[in-house]
């Protein structure tokens, strides 16, 4: 029997392998000609198997910890050990045809008291109209849909789709839409860049290199994703603000897109410039409504970008009316006041640490620095490899020596190399149809005349890679290296203070506590006593 799913349950699934006979919830997705988007149906066999009736209403599993609801329905014609959703619900699960999903019942699942929803900006350009009454009450009213917040569904009217996300419910984080349920929908359209992670973003996979920094930042993030009863066993607080510094073009930005892909948290970018205006307070109102933003998405990765452009040490700013002070002081308070109840993970990234105001690297703020490189060898040939995964390139191409040859390369660098050779080839493709057009009006032909024409430039040669590399440069120079290198070393350096301290054999524990000691001198430094 399947197990019962309770709405306080903390524990996150993972999507395993296909196994029938010991795993029987787990079931491999197939399209279906039923659009709705609240339906997912199962063959009798399975539902009898797993004691499932019609109306049921599950709890689906898919991959990166995605999770929605539906309703499950017979379906004679689905194979045993399939299930059969449509694209909006493996969207929400962030899965594909033939991949794998779990199944289980949800039992405790309560009727709405309110659900908070919001169009997504580019579905209703052009709509004019009560989107409540036109849209939203003709999806919901009889229908009783069971929705989870962070879903996205679609609406139809009128000859039009808008797509809505569930913003958040009451109760929550699922609930049933009923007659009574109070709909609101109020709010500016949310973009879809900054609320949905896409199917095709970027993941670990598609970061090519910076392996360690993939580990370092993913025991940071996991502690708090994966393992919160952990840290409220030890009573640590966790790190909610990570610094990205190194040389431009090396992969800061790429990996940000990643980390929110791979753990399904919504993303906000904004750039420093971005937050700064003419007008008087308007900045810090900038820096409030973004911060706002990323609470209220949540669980969020907010991205400053440029952190060094307003993030300067304040000993010397200077004809800005201190608008820049204020802005800088209005993110320190935000972050402080980010409360460790709000999944937002706030990532800076600079090509300048050694400018940053030192009020930034304290306890509890960006105390947190991870250094990007230039990548190394195995990741040079790793970035090679992914930017030209849907490139034909000929297999005398030696990519491994082209990793090694480009020592010193950014990412960025790399890239641009795979760009230019690919336009080598695109060119020569385009003048030999030129020239064999022009050969064939010579001849009286047309291109009809051929039956299968022929594939002029079948694959990029290696004749395309010496050319791109004529024109290839290093954008990091070696003294720019050694300056992050040496900020590097500074961070690294132990102090003197604790280099040789150690806990005695023997301890005094007369008149003490588990505090150390330290708890009967607590009353000395008590100004209310």
């Amino acid at each position: 029997m399947t197990k019962a799913v309770h709405s306080t349950e903390e524990d996150k699934y993972v999507t395993a392998t296909l196994n029938p006979k010991e795993r029987p919830n787990r079931l491999m997705v197939d399209d279906t000609t039923n659009d709705d988007n609240s339906v997912v149906a199962l063959s009798q066999q399975k539902m009898d198997e797993l004691e499932l009736f019609d109306g049921d209403t599950v709890l689906l599993k898919g991959k990166k910890r995605c999770e929605t609801i539906c309703i499950v329905l017979a379906d004679d014609t689905c194979p045993n050990d399939h299930i059969r959703m449509n694209r909006v619900v493996q969207n929400n699960l962030r899965v594909y045809s033939s991949d794998i999903v779990s199944i289980e019942v949800c039992q405790d699942i309560k009727r709405g008291k309110r659900i908070y929803v919001l169009p997504i900006d580019d579905s209703v350009q052009g709509i004019a109209g009560n989107l409540l009454e036109v849209y939203l009450k003709p999806y919901f009213v009889g229908a009783y849909r069971p929705i989870k917040t962070g879903d996205v569904f679609v609406a139809r009217a009128i000859m039009r789709t808008v797509e809505f996300k569930v913003i958040e419910t009451d109760p929550s984080p699922y609930c049933i839409v009923a007659p009574d349920t109070v709909i609101h929908c109020e709010g500016d359209p949310t973009k879809r860049e900054e609320e949905e992670v896409s199917l095709s973003a970027i993941d670990y996979d598609g970061a090519g290199g910076l392996e360690n920094v993939k580990q370092e930042i993913q025991e940071v993030l996991q502690y708090s994703v994966e393992h919160p009863e952990k840290i409220r066993k030890f009573g640590m607080i966790p790190t909610r603000a990570v610094l990205f510094y190194g040389p431009p073009g090396c992969g800061k930005t790429l990996l940000v897109k990643a980390i929110a892909n791979e753990y399904r948290m919504n993303f906000i970018r904004i750039s420093g410039p971005e937050l700064l205006t003419m007008w008087f307070s308007e900045s810090e109102a900038n820096v409030r409504d973004i911060f706002g933003k990323a609470r209220q998405v949540a669980p969020c990765v907010l991205f400053l970008d440029d952190l060094d452009s307003i993030a300067k040490s304040r000993n010397g700013s200077f004809g800005d009316g201190g608008a820049a002070d204020r802005v800088i002081n209005q993110i320190l308070t935000e972050i402080d006041g980010m409360s460790a109840k709000k999944n937002v993970f706030i990532i800076g990234a600079t090509n300048r640490p050694d400018i940053i105001d030192s009020a930034f690297l304290r306890p509890g703020r960006f105390d947190h620095l991870i250094y990007i490189p230039l990548p190394d060898e195995k990741s040079r040939l790793d970035i090679l490899k992914i930017t030209l995964r849907k490139s034909p390139v000929a297999k005398d191409v030696d990519m491994q020596h082209l990793s090694t040859i480009t020592n010193g390369f950014s990412g960025a660098d790399l890239t641009e190399i795979c760009q230019r050779v690919c336009k080598l080839a695109i060119r020569e493709l385009i003048g030999k149809e030129i020239n064999e057009g022009k050969e064939q009006q010579r001849n009286g032909q047309t291109a009809t005349d051929s039956n299968e024409p022929e594939d002029l430039v079948p694959e990029i040669r290696r004749d395309h890679f010496e050319e791109a590399l004529k024109f290839a440069r290093r954008s990091v120079s070696d003294n720019d290296i050694r300056k992050y290198e040496m900020f590097t070393q500074t961070l690294q350096q132990p102090r003197d203070f604790g280099r040789q301290f150690h806990f005695s054999d023997q301890q005094t524990l007369q008149g003490t506590d588990r505090s150390g000691g330290y708890r009967e001198n607590c009353d000395d430094d008590d100004l209310y006593n």
